[in-house]
């Protein structure tokens, strides 16, 4: 089971509005289908755009991503670095 989350986005400026929402699938499909249920609205009622998983319910619009990466143990630069170097130990 993989983890998803439901972000709400403006419809205009598309910035997050702060309503999100944690959903457990299998995979995006399924994610879409739990959010659909956690708004009470049907799958013929939203308009769905599967390139960038954006799914529009009336005048909400939401991204799904997924959310199963673990933290990093390294800094941010480290992690930029390691693309051009490796790190000794």
């Amino acid at each position: 089971m993989n983890t998803f989350k439901a972000i709400e986005l403006d419809a205009v400026s598309r910035r997050r509005t702060g309503q999100e929402y944690t959903l457990s699938a299998v995979n995006r499909q399924e994610a879409i289908a739990e959010l659909l249920r956690l708004l009470n609205s049907s799958l013929e009622a939203a308009r769905i755009d599967p390139s960038r998983t954006l799914v529009q319910v009336n005048s909400q619009l939401w991204t799904i991503v997924g959310s199963n990466a673990a933290p990093s143990a390294d800094s941010p630069s480290l992690r930029r670095a390691g693309a051009k170097h490796k790190r000794v130990c």
